[in-house]
């Protein structure tokens, strides 16, 4: 299940929205550009956000991801360290798609660890610099 499928999609305000246990939570295909996805809960997705390319021009910023393993040390609401939504897996099976068969192996969780310590195939300015600690209500 896919949650929402953008291509071609341009200066599009996604607020307020839930995504909550699709396949893919958000799949950005082509030509997508200055779109701006904020307080959103991004809930239990098996790919909170999928991508097709390294570039990327779109802003992630204040959404609530089930995800997010950051910390609060100034208990502000907003998490202390960035999050990075796409994971090396998700660049994989939208490569080949036969690899969803590893879904819920121990080589994904390897693959996105090696991902999230050394971002290669993911793009670098994809992150969510003020992750939510709490889901927007």
């Amino acid at each position: 299940t896919v949650g929402i499928n953008i291509d071609g999609s341009n200066r599009v305000d996604y607020t307020d929205n839930n995504f909550i246990k699709n396949g893919w939570a958000v799949k950005v295909l082509g030509a997508c550009y200055t779109n701006t996805f904020s307080r959103n809960n991004f809930l239990y997705n098996s790919f909170d956000i999928s991508y097709n390319s390294k570039m990327n021009d779109n802003v992630f910023d204040g959404n609530y991801w089930s995800e997010y393993t950051g910390y609060d040390l100034d208990k502000d609401g907003v998490g202390d360290v960035p999050y990075r939504p796409v994971k090396l897996f998700s660049y994989i099976v939208n490569r080949t798609p036969e690899t969803i068969i590893l879904l819920r192996s121990l080589f994904m969780d390897i693959i996105d660890f090696s991902e999230k310590v050394s971002p290669i195939f993911t793009p670098d300015n994809l992150i969510d610099a003020n992750p939510i600690m709490r889901r927007h209500q």
